[in-house]
């Protein structure tokens, strides 16, 4: 059986859910297809290439479909072990889902990528395929919301857990992967995502109370009594 919270942190948990998606679809729309950093995506990237990001190339190859898969089938087989498979089964469907979210949908909608001028004529030149938003950082977000949910969503792990896709948004930004939108974009969705899948299990699961009353007040030996 999955923990409920109780009524103020569900309350806190909707409103900044709800102000990912929010901002999700403003760096979205902001995004579309778009070519080159904003402003303020340089500023960033100058402050993240000012800073040594350890083992960026394992963080990296840490998020790759297989690995990250394999990750997330071992948590969910943990949490399952442990007796709360709807918790399991939504939290493996969440991740997985935002990461196909990403790949799928978003990265061709938003169709962001780099491009370059070469040549005398400066000719346009698209380089990569399309960065909007990071799988990479989609994928670290929805792990970390993933593992902070099964631990009854202790409050002080909530910042350790978000380091996760801040180290993956940096390795991603110093290896000229994606811009700093990318990133942002790619934690909100894999939070939301695997936060909205793991509620509606939580408001389709059985009650038991409720099913115990029903049995109780149609029970046919205590009828005929």
């Amino acid at each position: 059986m999955i923990p409920a919270p109780n009524a103020r942190t569900r309350a806190l948990e909707r409103v900044g859910v709800l102000a990912g998606i929010i901002g999700f679809a403003f760096l979205a729309v902001i995004m579309w297809h778009s070519a080159r950093p904003t402003r303020w995506e340089k500023t960033i990237i100058r402050r993240v290439d000012a800073i040594p990001v350890p083992f960026r190339d394992f963080w990296i190859s840490a998020f790759q479909p297989v690995a990250f898969a394999f990750v997330v089938l071992v948590v969910a087989g943990i949490v399952a072990v442990l007796g709360r498979r709807r918790l399991a089964g939504s939290g493996l469907a969440g991740c997985i889902g935002a990461v196909l979210a990403a790949e799928i949908v978003f990265k061709p909608l938003i169709d962001r990528t780099r491009t370059h001028a070469v040549g005398s004529h400066q000719r346009i030149v698209r380089v990569g395929s399309e960065m909007f938003p990071s799988a990479h950082v989609t994928a670290a977000a929805a792990l970390a919301m993933f593992v902070w949910i099964a631990l009854d969503r202790r409050p002080g792990l909530a910042p350790i857990l978000a380091l996760l896709p801040v180290v993956v948004g940096c390795s991603a930004i110093a290896l000229q992967l994606h811009y700093p939108a990318d990133v942002v974009a790619g934690a909100l969705l894999g939070s939301a995502v695997v936060w909205c899948t793991v509620a509606v299990a939580e408001r389709t699961a059985p009650n038991p109370t409720a099913t115990t009353d029903t049995a109780r007040a149609y029970d046919p030996v205590r009828t005929s009594r």
